[in-house]
């Protein structure tokens, strides 16, 4: 592998774009972010059925990760779970494995068959789901919701009926982010359960473009935001899931 090799960088495969989302599937590559997460005391998100809890990586062998519990309250069991982190270089790292023990401090995790790095672009959007919308405050004080068209790590482009017409550029309070996804399989219980719905709020955030075709009745306004930590994390399993659902389907987000 060409660079340091401690970087986070490797083997790119499937529909996804290189410049965008990065698969590495390299065992000692794997092991060497976890090393360096490990080495600098990086916080790992687990998420079981909907339950998070925070961990730190204790140890990393060629079978397991150990992670060390930081909130203990937290209920785990002996099965699937999701992690996400955020690398030594700033960029989203999420990823899938199972939990093979837990005890009162750690838990026991199968070394992952494969992490997925989403790059901290501006320009990588995906397309969410039609009911996926935008609540905000304008500069008006108008309180509107508009269907989100696309969306990245850092900004949306939403949907807004041509008879309201917005300030461009300005300032808007109260963003929040109403996402609706598909869950990953073998968390699905029942048909009900199918869609997890996922509101995350955005203090600082401002109406930067507006488009307009001139053949609808809609127009659409570039909003760009800034995130904290734990949204951005929550946006970037977000995105990957959406990225994962249009692969499936065969139309690339």
């Amino acid at each position: 592998m060409a660079g340091d090799p401690g970087e986070e960088v490797a083997e790119i495969s499937g529909g996804m774009k290189k410049s965008d989302v990065e698969i590495v599937r390299d065992a000692g590559a794997i092991s060497r972010i976890f090393e360096r997460l490990a080495g600098r005391r990086g916080t790992l998100s687990v998420v079981q059925n909907g339950r998070r809890g925070s961990t730190s990586v204790d140890a990393v062998s060629t079978s397991q990760l150990l992670l060390f519990r930081r909130n203990k309250a937290i209920p785990f069991r002996t099965d699937g779970v999701d992690f996400f982190f955020r690398g030594v270089s700033g960029r989203n790292i999420v990823g899938k494995s199972r939990i093979l023990r837990v005890t009162d401090d750690h838990l026991e995790v199968a070394f992952p068959a494969q992490v997925v790095i989403i790059q901290r672009r501006q320009a990588y959007r995906v397309v969410p789901t039609v009911d996926s919308v935008a609540i905000f405050q304008t500069a008006r004080r108008w309180l509107l919701s508009g269907r989100i068209v696309d969306l990245s790590l850092t900004g949306a482009l939403v949907r807004i009926p041509k008879a309201i017409s917005l300030v461009v550029p300005c300032d808007i309070a109260g963003l929040s982010l109403h996402l609706n996804h598909l869950l990953p399989a073998g968390r699905v219980t029942s048909s009900a359960e199918e869609i997890e719905h996922t509101v995350i709020t955005v203090k600082a955030a401002s109406i930067v473009r507006k488009a307009d075709n001139g053949r609808t009745k809609m127009v659409a306004y570039a909003i760009h935001f800034s995130p904290t930590v734990e949204g951005e994390r929550q946006l970037a399993k977000i995105i990957l899931n959406f990225e994962r659902a249009a692969i499936l389907k065969g139309i690339g987000a």
